[in-house]
Formats: C-alpha cells, sequence, structure tokens
C-alpha cells in the first residue's frame, strides 16, 4: 500500500515459517498430531513461526524441540514454499530435513501425540503443503536425483 502524501509504501509480507521434516536412525519420519489450529487433529509435520531475529534453520531445530523434545541437525534444504492461509494470510515456508539420533518424545501442549513411522506405516497427512514437502525430501534422497544432482568430474 502506497500513501501519496507522504510517500509512505507499507509492505505487506509474508510471515516466516520452518518445517522439520525428521528422520531417525532407521530412517522412520516423525510426525505429529496436532492439538490447536490450523489443521486441528491432523497428522502433520513439526514447525512454526520463526522469531525476530532468528535463522530459518534454528526456528526449525527450536520448534523439534519446544512440540517434540527432540534434539536434531539440520541435514539438508528441501525447499522454499509460498501458501496463503486463512488463518494467517501469506506464509514464507523453509523446510529443512533434519535427522535425531535420540528419538525419544515427549510433546508439549500444541500436540495430542507424535511419533515415527516407516512410509508404510504412517498416519494419513492431509495438509496439501506437509504432504509437498515429504513428497519433495523423497524426490531429492531418490539415487537417480542424487546422481543427477552430482557435479561431473
Amino acid at each position: 500500500m502506497y500513501c501519496p502524501l507522504c510517500s509512505w509504501v507499507h509492505y505487506i509480507n509474508p510471515l516466516p515459517v520452518a518445517v522439520a521434516y525428521t528422520v531417525n536412525e532407521n530412517n522412520e519420519l516423525l510426525v505429529i498430531r496436532r492439538a490447536h489450529e490450523p489443521a486441528y487433529n491432523e497428522w502433520a509435520l513439526p514447525g512454526g513461526f520463526l522469531e525476530s531475529g532468528e535463522e530459518p534453520y534454528e526456528g526449525c531445530l527450536r520448534e523439534l524441540m519446544e512440540e517434540t523434545s527432540l534434539e536434531g541437525k539440520i541435514d539438508r534444504l528441501i525447499g522454499v514454499y509460498h501458501r496463503d492461509v486463512e488463518l494467517y494470510g501469506s506464509l514464507l515456508v523453509v523446510a529443512y530435513k533434519v535427522c535425531v539420533v535420540k528419538d525419544s518424545i515427549t510433546i508439549n501442549h500444541e500436540l495430542f501425540e507424535a511419533g515415527f513411522y516407516p512410509q508404510h506405516l504412517m498416519p494419513e497427512v492431509r495438509i496439501p503443503l506437509h504432504l509437498q514437502i515429504i513428497r519433495d525430501a523423497r524426490i531429492i534422497q531418490s539415487p537417480a536425483f542424487q546422481q543427477a544432482a552430482s557435479w561431473p568430474d
């Protein structure tokens, strides 16, 4: 929005969000069942809003710790996404693959439950963005992608 009287420009920017595609040593994926809106009672990936001055990877690991008490290590960036959602408006979402060694979970008040699941036993995740992140992470991990992404000798 622009004010022609004072030349002030008010930018309407997206809110920054970090999401953790988290795997344990058995390559099982962590999914959580949300206890608050948005997506109340839905299975999802851990994540949330970045705090002021926080790097996206820091926010990703902080949200993982807050929601599940898990300490993780960033393995790689999966992708950066934009979404418009009814509750918050425009979101800029940064998704990382996170690896954990100790996978003992203690959930906070934001969750009903959380657990690591092999792909064939994973609860149904229905949030479109989280499904996209899961698909993108699996593509990035595939041998064909790894070979295509490597630099020639």
